[in-house]
């Protein structure tokens, strides 16, 4: 059960409760800086200290404990901690606790209430998605609109090498330049992994759409290629990054058939149901910091 209820409280930003300095009130329920320190004690542990204590991070923290506290507020007025689907799944659980013996460890009551309001959180937004269903003409609505967005546009298979410098990009064209392989050169000059491995060019197509629209220095640098063309200039990314790209093969977009798309549409609308839902929430919420 441990584990579990670490991830549990990692996703929805759980932590656990001691009298400290209040930072945050959500409709009355204090929220406070032992919490978010309890927070980051968990992250920073659970990512290997990857993840570091910083003012971005709390206040990362302090945002998602009041998103938390307004589900489970929402979900105490519908009722839904005396759901049987609820009280069930709470039963299995802790039967699965008490199983592996985790119910004796240090820490577990405090783990189990994370735990327990955790599921209470995601059981409203399950209930905010079984009382909103989604209908077979939105699905194909929007699959009518994808298709209308990417209709008579291209999609290419594009190479990068990645450099930390413009003299080794440089020297990438150059290899380029005396006709040899895309491939051969990424693998000697790209310091992408990846790329070593695979030539500096993916099994999967991008639409040229999607880089206008969300990559616009990749999309200048490469809409006007063809295929078997790179980019004759190292183009500089974040930092001191310098790519040379690529175009393996450039073909008009193949859309996957509605029904392949159907799922991830289905999920698409049900999270922008969740997000609307929310949203009433803090609209009608009282925050006071």
């Amino acid at each position: 059960m441990k584990k579990p209820l670490i991830a549990a409280a990692i996703m929805l930003g759980l932590t656990g409760i001691a009298a400290a300095q209040t930072v945050v009130t959500v409709n009355g329920t204090k929220i406070d800086s032992k919490e978010i320190d309890n927070q980051v004690n968990i992250l920073v542990k659970e990512s290997q200290n990857k993840i570091q204590d910083s003012p971005e991070l709390r206040k990362s923290i302090t945002n998602r404990l009041v998103t938390r506290t307004l589900l489970i507020q929402a979900a105490k007025k519908q009722n839904l901690d005396k759901d049987p689907e609820y009280l069930n799944a709470l039963s299995q659980a802790e039967a699965e606790a008490k199983r592996l013996g985790d119910d004796k460890k240090p820490g577990f009551n405090e783990e189990w209430a994370f735990f327990k309001d955790n599921l209470l959180a995601q059981a409203y937004l399950a209930n905010v998605v079984k009382n909103n269903p989604v209908k077979p003409e939105d699905v194909r609505n929007a699959y009518n609109d994808i298709a209308k967005y990417y209709s008579g546009t291209q999609e290419v298979q594009l190479g990068e090498i990645l450099t930390r410098d413009t003299d080794t990009a440089n020297k990438a064209i150059a290899q380029l330049q005396a006709k040899k392989s895309f491939a051969a050169v990424a693998k000697e000059y790209t310091i992408d992994p990846a790329g070593r491995e695979s030539g500096g060019i993916p099994k999967d197509y991008i639409a040229i759409k999607d880089l206008q629209e969300n990559a616009t220095l990749v999309y200048n640098a490469i809409k006007d290629l063809k295929k078997g063309q790179y980019t004759t200039t190292p183009v500089q990314g974040n930092g001191n990054i310098y790519a040379v790209f690529y175009i393996n093969d450039k073909r008009s977009i193949k859309l996957p058939t509605q029904k392949e798309m159907e799922p991830m549409l289905s999920r698409r609308m049900q999270n922008a149901t969740m997000a609307r839902a929310l949203d009433e929430l803090y609209k009608s919420a009282s925050i006071k910091q």
